[in-house]
């Protein structure tokens, strides 16, 4: 009968290669166990079987069934970045996640991104792998980050020495 579906990667065995026969025999299959297929519907698997007593039975080639081999979905990892500070921009630092098998990433806000100051915002990737034949693409994982209000700098130098009775002005308080 016809295997269950199976996923790329998955070598065939006993398995999916579990003809039967009414009589002793050996059977052999094509593709062999051990093969790995790549994803695709609808891919015959061929048996031969040759009867122990070949005397008294005719052998038996080319039955066939189909097998389903199902693209896989790759493992995608990325952890919450450590918080940044606002105008720090996005970079790789943050924007670092690994998948399983080679691939292209495609970030949510984009590298070189300044976020403003807030907690929990979210980080988005799309992952899109080198194999699309064998392997399913990756939407939409999420990460969080956090990023800390800046501390403004100020500076103001000491202004010249006036005299008692000046008022006051932009030139002594003139803080930037």
């Amino acid at each position: 009968a016809n295997p269950a579906d199976i996923t790329y990667g998955t070598a065939l065995s006993g398995v999916q290669l579990n003809a039967t026969g009414s009589v002793p025999g050996t059977f052999t299959y094509t593709p062999p166990s051990g093969t790995v297929l790549n994803a695709g519907n609808g891919q015959i698997l061929s048996v031969d079987f040759v009867p122990t007593d070949t005397a008294n039975y005719n052998s038996v080639l080319g039955t066939t069934v189909t097998i389903n081999v199902l693209k896989i979905t790759p493992t995608v990892s990325w952890s919450n970045p450590a918080d940044i500070t606002y105008g720090t921009a996005l970079s790789g630092v943050q924007l670092n996640a690994t998948a399983s098998v080679p691939g292209t990433f495609t970030y949510t806000p984009a590298s070189g991104t300044v976020l403003n100051a807030g907690n929990g915002q979210t980080l988005s990737v799309d992952f899109v792998p080198t194999d699309t034949a064998n392997y399913n693409s990756v939407l939409s994982t999420t990460v969080t980050i956090n990023v800390l209000k800046a501390t403004p700098t100020v500076t103001w130098a000491n202004p010249a020495d006036i005299t008692y009775g000046t008022a006051l002005s932009g030139t002594q308080l003139n803080a930037t």
